[in-house]
């Protein structure tokens, strides 16, 4: 009895020991598998830019079509809210003010009036991605908060773009960096949209239109402040201009340039949506664009400033053109308009990047896309190069992109073009959005369409 139960303690006593060793086995790799995840030892590292372009295609009401951006990249949107240090620093702290949420709410009334459908199409990006309307339309108001409540404001450092436009007989191009604070990086995506506004969506001072785009957009912003096309064959892209006043009461200026992506390709009509009748802009910007359907011979590229009007309700507009033959660069300052802008370093920037194409451009005029890389590509001024992707940088450039409007593509780089490949070429003809608009379906639904939404 005695000799068995030496023998089954034994036993017992191997298991405990075979359990332990298994026990201690797997803590061991436990601690070596988080150790391998926490250092990245496994992988090589992911880089700080990643060669990726999201592209959302959506079909629906302004409300559906925000909402499925924003449920599509709520976890970008969620992640960019919580980096981006203008919002919470000062604009959600100038909100919780009675006088910062006066100024919200005479924007916000302001531009409910004007533009019904595109504050729809924000509330659904907001319910998408599960954040609160005001901390979207916060990041849309940018700086008329600070300058109105006349608060001290940090300088954002040389946020800003280049835009340039090549009119030559063997090249007709629209370059466009997309600069901004280096939480921007990544957090970006290109909304490809068709738009069919519901009766809900109607009655503002602009009509709600069927819209086909596809735009560059800021990760919880309205895409068309940035870049982009439609398609009636307009082709753009947006320039901050950073003026001292915005104007409180006013319509800010991603909605305006939203309405755009709306647009006919026609100068009056996009003139019409940038003056602004009956509001006006509340902060600067200026807008580069061409024409797609029209003859090579006869394609003209336009500039547009466009600034707020004091004491006026419309914007100040100031339109200028180039013919063939001609080039032409913009940054982010005013050219042509007078009107207040601040000395920080983004005028001081503009102004270097603009020195910098006058001297590449001096025994050569830009002809070809090479040319336009070299130009837009350069990081030749430190600390303010037309292409910016140093790691410690305030401000980046996010994305490069061409429009070419003679092969009818949209090419964009996430990386300096100068010694990497583009990510993403697009077509400018909407062959990849292939959902028909109303106005194809038949002449009796025609009939039907322009009475729902009639030319302004």
């Amino acid at each position: 009895m005695n000799v068995f139960s030496r023998e089954k303690i034994l036993w017992y006593l191997i298991e405990i020991i075979v359990f332990l060793s298994c026990v201690i086995t797997i803590i061991i790799y436990y601690i070596t598998f988080e150790t391998t995840i926490t250092t990245g030892s496994c992988c090589p590292p992911v880089s700080r830019r990643q060669n990726s372009i999201p592209v959302h295609y959506v079909t629906g009401t302004h409300y559906e079509v925000g909402y499925s951006v924003g449920r599509t990249f709520g976890s970008m949107i969620k992640e960019y809210i919580r980096l981006y240090e203008p919002l919470q620093s000062e604009f959600l702290p100038m909100y919780a003010q009675p006088e910062g949420r006066q100024i919200y709410e005479e924007s916000l009334k302001s531009t409910q009036k004007f533009f019904p459908q595109y504050v729809i199409e924000l509330q659904g990006v907001a319910d998408g991605a599960g954040v609160p309307f005001h901390e979207l339309f916060l990041m849309a108001l940018d700086d008329t908060l600070p300058k109105n409540l006349n608060a001290s404001s940090k300088d954002k450092g040389p946020v800003g773009c280049t835009s340039l436009m090549i009119n030559q007989q063997n090249a007709q191009l629209l370059g466009h960096t997309e600069d901004a604070m280096s939480e921007t990086v990544n957090n970006y995506y290109i909304v490809a949209a068709h738009v069919v506004p519901d009766e809900s969506e109607l009655g503002g001072v602009f009509p709600a239109r069927e819209e086909k785009f596809e735009a560059l957009a800021y990760a919880g912003h309205l895409p068309g402040y940035a870049s982009g096309h439609n398609h009636y064959g307009l082709v753009f892209s947006i320039n901050t201009i950073f003026v001292s006043k915005p104007l409180k009461g006013k319509i800010p200026r991603e909605f305006i340039t939203r309405a755009v992506l709306a647009t006919r390709a026609d100068l009056v009509d996009i003139l019409d949506v940038l003056t602004n009748e009956g509001v006006g802009t509340a902060d600067g910007f200026n807008m580069n664009f061409a024409f797609l359907h029209v003859p090579k011979e006869s394609r003209v590229f336009h500039t547009v400033e466009v600034t707020p009007k004091a004491d006026s309700d419309r914007s100040e507009v100031y339109l200028a053109d180039f013919g063939m033959g001609s080039n032409s660069i913009h940054t982010n300052r005013l050219l042509h308009l007078k009107y207040p802008e601040l000395n920080e370093a983004a005028y001081g920037s503009s102004l270097a990047r603009e020195s910098r194409y006058k001297q590449i451009t001096a025994n050569k005029t830009a002809a070809n896309l090479q040319d336009m890389l070299d130009v837009l590509g350069n990081r030749d001024d430190d600390p303010w190069p037309i292409f910016s992707d140093k790691s410690d940088a305030r401000v980046s450039t996010i994305n490069l992109g061409v429009f070419d409007l003679n092969k009818k593509t949209w090419t964009l780089w996430t990386n300096d073009p100068i010694d990497s490949p583009p990510v993403l070429q697009l077509p400018l003809t909407f062959t990849d959005l292939i959902g028909p608009t109303r106005s194809d379906i038949g002449i009796n639904r025609i009939e039907v369409i322009e009475t729902i939404y009639p030319d302004k």
